[in-house]
């Protein structure tokens, strides 16, 4: 395509077509109020295509350099929004919605406009609907790896208790997909006896472990009895 064939109006056009493709993907963002919103969008859509009209105009015929160059561009801004903290990496949906919408704008640049508008709709309906399923994904994996609780029960009680005690925890767990780790026996002061019972579940049930700490004080002999909850060792 020769220079001439970019009339102002085409020139225009191209322009209003990405800035608006630029604007409807920003506008989604914005409205969730994620980043990357509706300038960011903009500005990056408009840019890619003021690229592709500066090969068309100058008729440079080397088209594929200047995508790669807009690609390399738009690869430092979206690089900028990837934060890392510990294991924790954000930043990159922004990364990708900035990446996409570069291409958008290319296209309307280009005037393949179809193509872009296709692009355009892709890019937000899939920050519409595919973030809401990963969210619940997440939420279901790190529901399941914390399900498994191990239990910890410590009391006080006087040496005549132990074996009331100890029928009173196994009869609590026996039939139930509870099971005992460990019971172990330490000195306590003024005589008294200190139980500690780590008890297994493949899922939290803490009113039961409730239940059975507050059985556990009603024992004759026993003073004290509490406990507390936590992943199990891997």
């Amino acid at each position: 395509m020769k220079a001439a064939d970019v009339t102002t109006l085409d020139f225009v056009v191209r322009l209003a077509v990405a800035a608006a493709f630029g604007a409807a993907i920003g506008f989604e963002r914005q409205w969730r109020q994620r980043s990357a919103g509706l300038h960011t969008t903009s500005l990056v859509a408009i840019g890619a295509a003021l690229f592709a009209l500066l090969d068309t105009m100058i008729a440079g015929n080397d088209t594929s350099r200047i995508v790669a160059g807009v690609v390399t561009g738009v690869g430092f801004i979206a690089g900028g929004v990837i934060f890392r903290s510990g294991a924790n990496v954000t930043g990159l949906n922004t990364a990708a919605t900035i990446w996409a919408t570069a291409a958008v704008g290319a296209l309307s640049g280009f005037g393949f406009w179809v193509e872009a508008g296709a692009g355009a709709v892709a890019v937000v309906l899939f920050n519409l609907f595919l973030q809401p399923v990963a969210d619940a994904i997440d939420a279901r994996a790190a529901a399941g790896q914390y399900a498994e609780t191990l239990y910890k029960i410590s009391l006080v009680c006087v040496p005549d208790s132990q074996a009331a005690v100890s029928a009173e925890i196994v009869g609590a767990i026996s039939g139930s997909s509870l099971s005992l780790q460990a019971l172990t026996r330490h000195k306590a002061e003024e005589g008294r006896i200190e139980l500690d019972a780590e008890i297994f579940s493949p899922k939290p049930q803490t009113e039961r472990i409730e239940d059975l700490s507050t059985r556990l004080l009603a024992l004759p002999g026993v003073e004290k009895a509490e406990w507390q909850s936590a992943p199990p060792e891997l």
